[in-house]
């Protein structure tokens, strides 16, 4: 796109200046145009981009007067160009007067002397004053006059002698060179403009300048929006926004840095310094951020860093139930996972305490925050205090050089699980105690306070308050964690999941294997009278061992009191269920006749009895 523009005062200048810049016409624009319609030409280029415009004398003038944003390149004239006026002139007489504006006659000074002649100079502001000064130049006695375009006219109304400003032809190519040079430097600081515009209007961050004089100069939308102000540039920031004591600064020539000040009920984080030039002090400069946004940044960050991973997988959707009791415990679960209390879960190894944690944490306004479950039995007293608080680098021997944050780190602003708190050391007890009074964790080895935003969800299947009582547990941090108590029952205490339960594993299993089985009611009675000391992992565990032993479909009742016996008496021979097992599918197999089935198995009719008594077989079909 072109960007200059030559304005001639008429065709046959056009024409001589089209010559001179014939390699160029790609780059500029051509146009006829001298003094009103100068102005007219000139304000049509500008609304179709042009930047600098080419011109001579009063046509400049009046372009730059107009539209002091567009640059204006006068077309002067070369002392080269006075020396071959002057000469002109000189046919009319000694006394010459130049009637012009001061752009095309800066060097006729230095050529009076030079040339013997008497040069009178009659400065033109406006186009208004030509007569005047044509006037004043005949009462000092001038015999001819020298000008440009405008004083041309004048003069040949009153029949003078007249001689107009000759132009070199060098003198345009030197022009448009110093505008494409002017061009380029305004090309960079539009770049540059841009880009601190572009800085300034998308920076995370406020930020607002001010002058000398403490006028704004510059203010971000951010700023505006984070400030509710309507700030215009130009207004004085004290009437704006007073406390800022940006002012300060200007006086101070010392920044001021992490300062909190709060604004429209909003609290920021603003640093202020001054700007400087040259050792002077030319304005000062704040930004600052809403610190509620700050913190939601942290928290992203820290995700992405650190809790990748830590999820919690189940919801109460995944608790399956049919049992009045089951129900009442998860309506509870519910009520305690929107609030923001810790929650203390007790119940039996093998009830699923994990399971409700994590569905707490899924149903809780934490739930987009990471779940960090830890299991204290497992780590030792000083491993579990670097997991838990983290450390920095030479905390101790073998400790990484880039130290390591802790788990409350990594589960900022989610849920920390803590599993088994009753195993917990005291010490480690004590630092955890400090944790929940002042929401924040130092790092082994170091002294920074880290603030970290937590909900911690505590597991056991122990008696903490008998633990208390016997010095084993700080009561303090009971206290601290026993504030919303859910109490998990073993499963004999809600037999009516039993079935439900013992269903779901044995479809899970069968699925991996391709199998298809199916509990008899016989097989749910009995699970359902067995006291599962072991809770839901026992009989998960137990329909696992299910699909890999059974031989059919129907799971019967003896083939799960056979492994409910073992599960249930350490000291019973294992080989006694297999034994079962290989005897009832013979039954099975030939329709329940003894001989047939002695005689497969190679034993005595006998010792078939004795063995089916023992293992509580009966001779009818079996179905499993």
């Amino acid at each position: 796109m072109k960007k200059i523009a030559f304005l001639a005062p008429d065709e046959g200048k056009l024409t001589e200046i089209k010559s001179v810049l014939y390699d160029f016409h790609n780059e500029v624009i051509f146009e006829v145009g001298s003094l009103a319609d100068g102005l007219l030409k000139a304000e049509k280029l500008i609304q179709h981009g042009i930047d600098i415009i080419l011109a001579r004398g009063e046509t400049a003038f009046n372009i730059r007067d107009k539209y002091p944003d567009i640059v204006v390149v006068d077309i002067p004239i070369t002392g080269f160009d006075l020396v071959q006026t002057l000469e002109k002139a000189k046919q009319f007489g000694d006394n010459v007067a130049v009637v012009s504006f001061p752009s095309m006659i800066k060097q006729i000074e230095s050529l009076e002397s030079a040339l013997g002649v008497n040069i009178k100079k009659y400065y033109l502001s406006r186009r208004e004053e030509v007569d005047r000064a044509i006037d004043d130049a005949l009462k000092d006695g001038a015999n001819v006059i020298i000008g440009g375009f405008t004083a041309k006219k004048a003069t040949q109304k009153r029949s003078l002698p007249y001689v107009e400003f000759v132009t070199g032809q060098q003198v345009y190519l030197e022009c448009f060179q110093t505008a494409k040079s002017i061009l380029k430097s305004i090309e960079q600081q539009k770049r540059r403009a841009g880009l601190i515009k572009a800085v300034l209007n998308h920076a995370y961050e406020g930020i607002l300048s001010i002058d000398e004089k403490c006028l704004i100069s510059s203010i971000n939308p951010v700023a505006q929006r984070i400030l509710n102000l309507r700030a215009n540039v130009g207004e004085n920031i004290n009437e704006v926004w007073q406390e800022l004591r940006l002012d300060k600064v200007l006086l101070t020539g010392k920044e001021e840095l992490n300062q909190f000040l709060k604004v429209n009920q909003i609290k920021i984080l603003c640093n202020k310094v001054p700007i400087m030039d040259r050792g002077r002090i030319i304005g000062a400069v704040a930004t600052f951020q809403d610190i509620t946004k700050i913190q939601k940044m942290e928290s992203r960050i820290r995700n992405e860093i650190y809790a990748k991973g830590h999820v919690a997988a189940y919801t109460f959707k995944d608790i399956s139930f049919v049992d009045q009791v089951t129900k009442e415990v998860l309506d509870m679960a519910k009520n305690f996972a929107v609030a923001e209390a810790n929650v203390l879960l007790n119940g039996e190894t093998g009830t699923g305490k994990e399971v409700f944690a994590q569905s707490i944490h899924n149903f809780s306004n934490r739930a987009k925050g990471p779940f960090v479950a830890v299991n204290c039995a497992a780590l030792p007293a000083q491993l579990l205090e670097s997991e838990l608080f983290g450390y920095v680098s030479g905390a101790f021997t073998g400790a990484s050089k880039e130290g390591k944050s802790g788990l409350f780190e990594v589960a900022h602003t989610g849920t920390i699980f803590l599993d088994e708190i009753g195993e917990m050391d005291y010490i480690n007890q004590g630092r955890l105690l400090r944790v929940l009074q002042e929401r924040s964790v130092v790092r082994l080895g170091s002294t920074k306070v880290i603030p970290i935003d937590v909900r911690i969800i505590a597991a056991t299947n122990k008696n903490l308050h008998d633990l208390v009582i016997n010095h084993k547990f700080r009561e303090d941090l009971y206290y601290r964690l026993n504030v919303l108590q859910l109490r998990i029952p073993p499963l004999r205490r809600r037999r009516r999941d039993i079935g439900n339960y013992a269903k779901m594993f044995l479809a899970e299993f069968a699925d991996s294997s391709n199998t298809e089985l199916k509990l008899s009611a016989e097989a749910t009675k009995v699970l359902e009278s067995y006291s599962w000391p072991g809770n839901i992992r026992e009989l998960r565990n137990v329909m696992q061992r299910v699909v890999v032993l059974a031989k059919r479909k129907t799971i019967s009742g003896v083939f799960l009191k056979k492994m409910l016996t073992i599960e249930e008496d350490d000291k019973q021979n294992p080989d006694e269920l297999e034994e079962a097992i290989a005897i009832e599918n013979a039954l099975t197999k030939f329709k329940g006749n003894i001989t047939e089935v002695a005689k497969f198995l190679n034993v005595s009719r006998s010792t078939l009895w004795r063995k089916m008594n023992k293992l509580g077989l009966k001779r009818q079909k079996q179905n499993s």
